[in-house]
């Protein structure tokens, strides 16, 4: 019996042991927890992005000539704070440029190689940003529109969920009028008719006529006497140039180039025949012709 009543005194006491520690535990975890919800949670500070973007200032122009567009573009640091634009690559722009039909007619990179890598454009306060590239030989005037990119992925670390920075601006490439005028100018000189003749090659040698209807231009070389020869201009009937005096640089025996420049009213052109340049030296003993050329300017036909 003392043995019976032994072992249940013992049982009694580890139960009331158990219920200690477990009410003791129970105890700490709530100061445990008590502790833990009176902690403040530490939270990074939320970024004002759309102030970051509203601060960097976009401008773009397009200047026109031609047959060249240059594209100005720039970012510019507004604010008070320092800004870090992050890019994906090196590229750090684009400019695309479109046709009045919507057709890409230029973009940029299209011929250029950039480099695969994360790139960075630090800007103060007050810095700008700024891009300059030109869209050259232009062949077909008319009206275009060039849309501007700054290929901006990060500010500040912080993604961009769309571009901002992307301005579109048209321009005009107007038509060259003047370019044409020197064109067809050139084209004309170049289509007027032109004739060589050697000359005697004792005063006078590699003459060029070039010329038509009344307006010539004869180059050539002369060897004379001080320098000095003399030119007339007649049709076979008329004297169109009466004799004149010509001086070239230097006198005989150099040869000095010369040029005349010989021009004829259209109502004093003949009808038929053909108009003959006389050029000679004048005797220095009686002022007769010596040396005598005839070079004929052009032949004239009545028209059927």
């Amino acid at each position: 019996m003392k043995k019976f009543l032994a072992i249940l005194l013992g049982a009694m006491v580890l139960s009331l042991a158990a219920c200690g520690n477990e009410t003791e535990n129970e105890a700490s975890g709530e100061e445990k927890e008590d502790q833990m919800t009176e902690e403040p949670s530490e939270q990074e500070p939320e970024v004002d992005m759309e102030g970051l973007i509203e601060q960097l200032a976009m401008d773009a122009t397009v200047d026109t000539t031609a047959d060249t567009a240059t594209f100005n573009f720039s970012l510019e640091n507004a604010g008070e704070e320092p800004v870090t634009l992050g890019f994906t690559s090196s590229q750090k722009y684009e400019v695309q440029v479109k046709n009045e039909a919507g057709e890409s007619v230029y973009t940029f990179s299209a011929d250029k190689m950039f480099t695969q890598e994360l790139t960075t454009e630090e800007l103060a306060q007050g810095d700008v940003f700024d891009v300059k590239e030109s869209w050259t030989g232009i062949e077909k005037p008319g009206n275009y529109e060039a849309t501007m990119t700054f290929l901006v992925n990060t500010i500040n670390d912080q993604p961009l969920e769309a571009n901002p920075f992307q301005v579109t601006q048209s321009f005009t490439i107007e038509e060259n009028t003047e370019k044409e005028e020197e064109s067809a100018e050139e084209g004309s000189e170049k289509e007027a008719p032109t004739s060589q003749h050697d000359g005697d090659g004792q005063a006078f040698r590699d003459i060029t006529v070039t010329g038509e209807k009344g307006s010539y231009v004869v180059k050539g070389e002369a060897r004379v006497f001080e320098g000095n020869f003399m030119y007339s201009v007649e049709d076979g009937h008329n004297v169109q140039v009466e004799p004149t005096a010509f001086q070239v640089d230097e006198g005989a025996p150099t040869w000095s180039t010369f040029e005349l420049e010989i021009d004829i009213p259209e109502e004093d052109l003949p009808m038929f025949g053909t108009l003959t340049l006389t050029l000679f030296e004048e005797s220095a003993e009686d002022g007769s012709p010596t040396n005598v050329n005839y070079i004929p300017l052009e032949n004239f036909q009545p028209e059927e």
